[in-house]
């Protein structure tokens, strides 16, 4: 290893670090997550057994949440198993300490991913082309992935996706590893080794399962190198029982029990899958369900995941990564396609072709069945960010190897210095929204200072309502009287009746983020009331005026400048678009029409609205 590597990696894990434990306490101990929340109560909740008797007694343990008053469980068990056991081991298992504990468990085990990227870009056998000494691409990779925002704001919350695609990383790696060795005791031991980290990814999600076309597509590569299928077929059933018996053991309650070795299904577990899959569909009433309807296929996660989930220079370069890589494996299969000055027969199907094809499967396959499935949560594309950043970095360092070549080395440093800059610019915007007030927080605050005791103030359902009550002497919600606006109710006569009673009667409309008018205002077909509604209320129609906007956007602080740049596509809650604020000083980029889940939790849009006259509701609804 040069000594310029021996530098890097250090001081790239040290900002990653930072990346993904900076602001941790990003709500003040007000547990603004829902998510959050649930597995808090649950992790909180849940005792061990007596015994391993009772452990796997799925009916009586009271380590299932099932057991505890739980009755809907979605969640792989693993993670909050671990979560529990490592915040009693610290005395840190009390509901608000509970959930900082999983959140540094959650930027732990992406850091552990940052890692594990560098193992896989090593293993990729880069060296044997550009030698020794050029081979940068596992620094490459890990950069690039230590800076995708996803993951950093991933990180900073209590739930199971950071375990998944640690388990996932690490899985590919020891498949990859297999790969390179003989039949012999040390590829047993991978064999069984791989067989618990996918196992572990199943007890975390279950949704682990779709990276299996590139596993499998490397033990058939294995079996034909070697050809020996006695050995191969046994070291699979090795991976096959390992696995098994992983999630027997960590997601016991998914099984009948109380038998280590019954792997009957509990009957309880299915019929939460159910409801899920129920509630995930176009016809569903479920309200979280309503923002995806009218969302397409493949196009809304891969705008999500451009222009925020990676940023859009690193999403251009993943994209572009993903092609040059298929360009290469369509070399190497034909071996003779020649683009770029390429000579014929420059790639062979070596280590690292073999290892491009299989991360191409794992993007592919995970993009394509999350891409078709209704709801299209940011999230559930994170599995393939450590795959396309090591992509990336394989084009990023083959045109590198091109541009030392062409470049005098003053112009080459300069043009890296650029990139470099470049790709840090968002990532290190986004770190602002942690060392901002919450919106909700901030607009807290504001309600206690500015709008009198007594008020009665608005909230929506299925949103976090406000104000807050804060450490601050007298700063207790109970001052306010608060009252629910039932808006995403099916429009009927009877809602509009009840929501006219409600509209008489509040002086202040508090939206604590865009999660339903985001919504609703995609389906005017569904909510025609609602939808004029909103129009009404933005556009000062309603009697109500807007008098204070909270937001927590990713902004770059920069004297004597005032710049908000927004996307052109804004289409979720495109209803504030007209009047939206641009408080801070320097560059924001504004995400506030992203996909829900990015900005509802750590950074949603708080609008406030006073009643300056009176209307009659139902006349100018038309209803």
């Amino acid at each position: 290893m040069t000594d310029l590597k021996k530098l890097l990696i250090p001081g790239i894990l040290l900002l990653a670090f930072a990346l993904r434990f900076y602001g941790v306490n990003w709500d003040q101990n007000q547990h603004l997550h829902p998510d959050e929340r649930f597995l808090t109560m649950v992790t909180e909740t849940i005792d061990w057994p007596a015994d391993i008797p009772e452990y796997f007694d799925t009916a009586h343990s009271p380590l299932n949440p099932h057991n505890r008053g739980f009755g809907f469980f979605v969640y792989g068990t693993f993670p909050v198993f671990f979560t529990k056991w490592i915040a009693e081991s610290v005395n840190q298992a009390d509901y608000s300490n509970l959930t900082l504990v999983g959140r540094q468990i959650s930027a732990l085990f992406d850091l552990g991913t940052v890692v594990m990227v560098f193992f896989i870009s090593s293993a990729m056998a880069i060296k044997k082309r550009y030698g020794k000494k050029k081979d940068y691409l596992p620094v490459i990779a890990m950069f690039i992935y230590s800076l995708y925002v996803l993951p950093i704001q991933l990180s900073h919350f209590y739930a199971v996706d950071s375990f998944l695609v640690f388990f996932l990383t690490v899985t590919f790696f020891l498949n990859q590893k297999i790969m390179g060795k003989e039949n012999n005791y040390r590829k047993a031991v991978l064999y069984f080794l791989t067989g618990l980290s996918f196992g572990l990814a199943l007890t975390s999600k279950i949704s682990a399962v779709l990276i299996l076309p590139a596993l499998v597509t490397g033990q058939l590569i294995t079996l034909y190198k070697n050809r020996k299928f006695l050995p191969w077929f046994a070291s699979n059933l090795i991976f096959i029982i390992v696995s098994l018996l992983t999630v027997r053991i960590f997601q016991p309650y998914a099984f009948k029990g109380p038998s280590l070795f019954d792997f009957s299904l509990n009957a309880a577990v299915l019929e939460n899958w159910k409801q899920l899959k129920n509630l995930g569909t176009p016809e569903s009433t479920f309200p979280p369900a309503i923002q995806w309807i009218k969302t397409k296929a493949f196009l809304y996660p891969l705008k999500n995941l451009l222009f925020w989930g990676t940023g859009l220079p690193l999403g251009l370069i993943a994209v572009t990564g993903s092609i040059f890589s298929l360009l290469i494996l369509i070399k190497t299969a034909i071996g003779r396609l020649k683009i770029f000055g390429w000579k014929k027969g420059y790639f062979r199907m070596g280590q690292s072709e073999i290892s491009i094809m299989m991360l191409i499967i794992w993007i592919s396959s995970i993009f394509t069945y999350e891409g078709m499935q209704f709801a299209k949560n940011m999230r559930y594309f994170y599995p393939i960010y450590p795959a396309i950043a090591i992509i990336s970095a394989f084009f990023i360092h083959h045109l590198l190897m091109k541009l030392k070549e062409k470049l005098n080395h003053l112009t080459y440093r300069f043009v890296l210095v650029i990139g470099i800059l470049t790709a840090l610019i968002y990532p290190y915007s986004f770190m602002s929204i942690y060392s901002q007030p919450h919106p909700r927080i901030a607009a807290s605050t504001w309600i206690y200072k500015n709008i009198p005791a007594d008020s009665v103030i608005s909230g929506e359902h299925w949103d976090d309502y406000i104000p807050l009550s804060l450490p601050v002497n007298g700063y207790i919600r109970e001052k306010y009287k608060g009252i629910e606006f039932p808006l995403y109710d099916p429009d009927s006569r009877e809602k509009w009746i009840l929501m006219e009673d409600k509209l008489i009667e509040t002086d202040y409309i508090i939206l604590t983020s865009n999660r339903l008018y985001g919504a609703i205002m995609t389906v005017p077909e569904r909510y025609p009331v609602t939808f004029r509604y909103y129009q009404l209320l933005f556009n000062g129609n309603l009697g109500f005026e807007k008098i204070a906007e909270f937001t927590s956007r990713p902004n770059i602080s920069l004297p004597l400048l005032n710049l908000c740049l927004t996307p052109p596509f804004a289409n979720y809650g495109w209803i504030a678009l007209k009047d939206q604020k641009c408080p801070l000083s320097g560059i924001s980029f504004v995400d506030d029409y992203a996909d829900e889940s990015f900005t509802v939790y750590d950074h949603p849009k708080v609008l406030i609205f006073k009643k300056v006259k009176q209307v009659d509701y139902l006349e100018v609804l038309g209803t």
